[in-house]
């Protein structure tokens, strides 16, 4: 029963407010103070009656209102912003406020329970707050702009990678052809360069490029090749939780706003290339990132990055994460070598039997053991199918010592067998510079004199040499093909006419 309906017993009959109260189902000091409350404003039921519920609560139960304190309000905004340093506390900025507003301020309960419920209006809440510098957010947009191929006329849709500064709201856009690991990791570097520092932590989705797996025990396995990435620009990765989009928010709100700034106002021009489509975001990104933001103020993103992220943002190491291919838990073999795409390459002799793991840039293979952070070993890399990298200080004293001795043999049957052979000889040391695969060179030539003879070797060498050959392959060829004696291109018209007694010489054409 509603407050007008009890009214009505207290007021219209002789009820006793015992019989009141169970009639309204309320206590018995319930009515007596409603009924003292009536009988101080002198109300009647005609009045009551004419009151709206709200008007007669406020009517009888105005004590509150009459004890509470006018306050003096805060500027939250003001608050807001300050908050967004993370040395400023909740309690510093009630202090300032109570010393100010003097006998007006509200308490700090108060205090805080009106800036939670203005920070609710904000779209934001306690529990993530951005500090200046603090987060990254990584993300891929759902929609996705096309290139077109200009040959066929198909087009093909490609990715646009967004990231977010979780402070200043600084958002950045980068179209890659895939979400592979490459791709994403270029991505990531691009971002950084573009905000020209690094932040403490990076916060992705749970792609695959990023995240392995989740285990139930141990949360988000993040990719290796991705935790090197953030290990060598000193960040740290915490993916967001799986179906917690508060998580990454601002990344969410990013990739919408770049879905509407930049693909809705590229959706009628044409692209035939990535490159040609990235520079057009790049050019879109200036505009959005300076345009203002009414819930800031006015400031832009770009103002803001420069006032809270960027004195926060750790510098860029000097040289850019340069991706990695990676190899984990490799046994070496007895002879201390390990296999990369048909190719041997050597560590340390100590280490054989253990696990390692094989890192693979465009130029060099490194080899670490499973816990060390500098690598046990260092080649260029090799293309050479079946073939083998072997570095003499990787090898046992014995292997070495027979590795010596057999250069020296080998490099003694080359000057016996003909100047032609030693001089191929020469010319492969001095382009390779690794012992190991001139020695399997010079045994490859040994096979060759046995099964040719010593003049065709001699004179394949001297071909191969001719045309800037080191290469014993293109020996083996010329001997199976008996081509090792042909003249070279150019050769043979001059060769074979220069002897007949009808073609003049070219003294008959001076002048």
């Amino acid at each position: 029963m509603n407050l007008k309906d009890l009214c009505r017993l207290l007021l219209c009959g002789d009820l006793s407010d015992r019989e009141a109260a169970l009639a309204a189902e309320v206590a018995p000091n319930t009515a007596r103070r409603y009924r003292t409350r009536l009988a101080e404003e002198e109300l009647t039921w005609a009045d009551v009656a004419a009151m709206t519920d709200r008007v007669l609560d406020e009517r009888l139960n105005n004590g509150r209102s009459l004890t509470r304190k006018a306050f003096i309000e805060p500027d939250f905004d003001y608050v807001f912003e300050q908050l967004r340093d993370p040395t400023v506390t909740v309690l510093q900025l009630h202090e300032e406020y109570a010393t100010a507003a003097g006998d007006a301020a509200m308490s700090e309960s108060e205090y805080r329970r009106r800036l939670r419920k203005f920070q609710r209006a904000k779209g934001i809440v306690m529990r993530q707050p951005h500090a200046p510098g603090y987060r990254l957010f990584l993300d891929y947009s759902g929609k996705r702009p096309k290139i077109l191929d200009p040959k066929t006329g198909a087009l093909t849709p490609v990715e646009l990678f967004v990231s977010v500064m979780g402070a200043s709201r600084k958002t950045f856009a980068y179209a890659t052809a895939t979400q592979s690991l490459p791709d994403w990791c270029e991505a990531n570097v691009r971002a950084l360069e573009f905000y020209g520092g690094v932040p403490m932590v990076l916060v992705p989705d749970n792609l695959k490029s990023a995240v392995d797996r989740i285990l139930a025990s141990e949360g988000p396995v993040i990719n290796f090749t991705f935790s090197q990435l953030a290990k060598h620009y000193d960040c740290m990765v915490i993916p967001a939780r799986p179906y917690k989009p508060k998580d990454k928010a601002p990344v969410e709100v990013g990739v919408r706003f770049a879905q509407r700034w930049i693909l809705a106002r590229l959706r009628h021009r044409v692209f035939t290339s990535i490159d040609e489509l990235n520079a057009a975001i790049a050019e879109l990104l200036v505009r959005m990132n300076d345009k203002p933001m009414r819930g800031h103020r006015g400031k832009s993103r770009n103002r803001l990055f420069e006032e809270l992220d960027r004195p926060a943002l750790k510098p860029l190491p000097e040289l850019p994460y340069e991706y990695m291919e990676w190899k984990l838990n490799v046994t070496v073999a007895m002879d201390y070598h390990v296999l990369w795409e048909a190719h041997h390459y050597s560590v340390p002799h100590t280490y054989i039997g253990s696990k390692v793991r094989i890192g693979v840039t465009a130029r060099q293979i490194e080899i670490y053991a499973r816990d060390d952070n500098f690598p046990i070993a260092t080649h260029l890399r090799s293309s050479i199918e079946g073939g083998c990298t072997t570095l003499p200080e990787h090898q046992p004293a014995s292997h070495r010592a027979y590795s010596q001795d057999q250069a020296a043999e080998l490099l003694s049957w080359a000057e016996r067998s003909g100047s032609s052979i030693s001089a191929f000889v020469k010319k492969h040391i001095e382009t390779h510079r690794r012992p190991m695969v001139s020695i399997q060179a010079m045994r490859g030539l040994q096979g060759l004199e046995k099964v040719h003879g010593k003049d065709r070797l001699n004179a394949a060498c001297e071909r191969a040499l001719r045309i800037s050959s080191n290469s014993v392959s293109s020996v083996r060829h010329m001997l199976q093909r008996r081509t090792e004696r042909a003249p070279l291109r150019g050769e043979s018209d001059q060769a074979s006419l220069s002897g007949h007694e009808n073609v003049r010489g070219p003294n008959s054409y001076t002048h």
